[in-house]
């Protein structure tokens, strides 16, 4: 199985990793602080665009039933 991770999910965890780093060596964080870095997360991943995947479906067999069906 291989799991891709987009590029937008990598650099918003990269913004998540940073912070955790800068926040566990202090007692209190500011709310604007946390504000900041909940707004850079949220550009991270709206940022760039999802590649369109094609779908391929095989709709014979659901056609047949549904002629078998209409016969009835």
């Amino acid at each position: 199985m291989k799991i891709i991770v987009p590029e937008n999910v990598e650099e918003a965890l990269s913004v998540v990793d940073r912070a955790l780093g800068s926040f566990m060596h202090r007692e209190l964080v500011s709310a604007s602080e946390v504000t900041d870095v909940l707004l850079d997360i949220r550009t991270a991943l709206s940022r760039a665009e999802q590649p369109a995947t094609d779908v391929t479906i095989d709709l014979s067999e659901v056609e047949t039933e549904m002629e078998v069906s209409a016969q009835a």
